[in-house]
C-alpha cells in the first residue's frame, strides 16, 4: 500500500483541554499514523528483494556499517549527506532561558541533549522538500481502514482524537529547528 495514513486530531496548539479558551481555539489536524516500524534487518530483506545482487546479511552488513559510521562523524561535528535523501546533522539542545553573563557559560549546564536533526533533499529530481514531498503523496484516513470500530474517536464518533499531549515527542522529526533545539510536539504545517 503506497498511502500516507493519517487520523483528525481536533487539537489547539498550547493549551491544554482543560484550559478555559480550549474549545474556542481548537480546530481539526491531520496527523501521520505509523503501521510499523522497520528494523534495519526488515529494510535489508525489503531492499534485497527489490533485485540486489546482495544477500540480506550482506545488506545488513552495510546497513550496520553506514548507522555505525553515521553516528561516530555526527559526533566529530560533521553532517552526513546521503545524496537524493538529506543530510543528517546534530544541534544542541540548551537550557531553558540561556546564560546572560559569558562568564558563567558552562557547556555541562547550558546543554541539555544532543539533537539528531534530518534535513531532506531538495536540489535533485527526488526533491523531498515538504512541498514537493506532499506532491507525490497520497491519503487514506484511519477510519476508512478495515474495522472502523478500532479506530480511536471522540464522542461524536466521527473519527477525531482529540490532543491535548501538548509537546509531546514528534517522532516525525523537525527538518528544521535552530541550536536552542528547534521545536517539538504537534506538527501543523511547514
Amino acid at each position: 500500500m503506497s498511502k500516507i495514513i493519517y487520523r483528525k486530531v481536533r487539537t489547539a496548539p498550547g493549551l491544554k483541554t482543560t484550559d478555559a479558551n480550549w474549545e474556542q481555539k481548537a480546530s481539526y489536524y491531520a496527523k501521520a499514523v505509523s503501521l510499523e516500524t522497520m528494523s534495519l534487518r526488515d529494510m535489508a530483506k525489503h531492499i534485497a528483494r527489490h533485485g540486489s545482487p546482495y544477500t540480506v546479511d550482506v545488506v545488513v552488513g552495510v546497513l550496520e556499517a553506514f548507522r555505525s559510521c553515521c553516528i561516530e562523524q555526527l559526533l566529530e561535528s560533521k553532517k552526513v549527506k546521503v545524496e537524493g535523501l538529506g543530510t543528517f546533522y546534530v544541534t544542541i539542545a540548551n537550557k531553558e532561558g540561556g546564560e546572560k553573563d559569558i562568564a558563567k557559560f558552562n557547556i555541562a549546564t547550558m546543554a541539555t541533549g544532543l539533537r539528531l536533526r534530518f534535513l531532506p533533499e531538495t536540489t535533485t529530481e527526488e526533491n523531498l522538500s515538504s512541498k514537493e514531498f506532499l506532491k507525490k503523496a497520497s491519503f487514506v484516513d484511519v477510519a476508512d481502514l478495515a474495522n472502523i470500530e478500532e479506530t480511536p474517536s471522540d464522542e461524536d464518533g466521527n473519527g477525531v482524537v482529540v490532543d491535548d499531549n501538548q509537546g509531546g515527542s514528534n517522532t516525525g522529526g523537525n527538518s528544521g529547528g535552530g541550536d536552542n533545539g528547534g521545536s517539538g510536539g504537534f506538527d501543523t504545517g511547514d
